[in-house]
């Protein structure tokens, strides 16, 4: 009589993958700038559902991560290089207007920032807008720009989000969305940056 045992294939045949886990390849943690700077970070938000949205938001913090002020506003759609621009062209506008003469500028678009750093020649923007950029940059006393991931650039990307359901510039109360992600970086919020299996660096 055949056993139920020597029926069933071997325990062997069959072979189960663990599915890939996202990697963490960096912690990334909001930095306020040194004593007698401020910071200007900026975000676009470009969206392509047919709808047309498009939105720009940043916020100047001061050395102790207080907020000067914040704005969120809709722009027309565009590319997302260009959207990028507008929202650092508005931000180096208010900075201007608001007597921060002596800034650091960040962002998380990685072309822009090289572009504005003589790094590379590659751009998504007219060279107009470059060169509006270029000048607003000239008349700060001190200014910087530097390249920061989107793990760090949170609170300029919940701004451009609240834009879509307020257009403003705040210089008091913020919205609450905004509020937290400004707290968690002047508390030093520290976000892991996750490389998704088959991304390369």
């Amino acid at each position: 009589m055949e056993t139920l045992a020597a029926s069933l294939p071997p325990a062997t045949s069959a072979t189960f993958h663990q599915p890939a886990q996202p990697a963490i390849v960096a912690f990334v943690q909001w930095r306020p700038p040194r004593p007698g700077f401020y910071k200007l970070n900026f975000d676009g938000s470009v969206h392509h559902d047919g709808s047309g949205r498009a939105s720009i938001g940043g916020v100047i913090r001061d050395c102790y991560g207080s907020t000067m002020l914040a704005f969120g506003e809709t722009t027309p759609h565009a590319g997302v290089g260009e959207v990028e621009a507008r929202a650092l062209i508005r931000g180096l506008d208010l900075a201007l207007q608001n007597g921060c003469n002596r800034l650091v500028v960040e962002g998380d678009d990685l072309t822009l920032v090289r572009l504005l750093r003589g790094e590379s020649e590659h751009t998504r923007i007219p060279w107009e807008m470059y060169n509006h950029i270029i000048e607003l940059l000239s008349w700060f006393q001190d200014v910087e720009v530097q390249h920061v991931y989107r793990e760090g650039n949170q609170a300029a990307d919940a701004l451009c989000h609240e834009a879509y359901r307020c257009s403003n510039v705040w210089t008091d109360i913020l919205p609450e969305e905004v509020w937290l992600k400004l707290e968690d970086d002047r508390h030093g919020v520290v976000h892991p940056r996750f490389r998704r299996p088959g991304m390369k660096g």
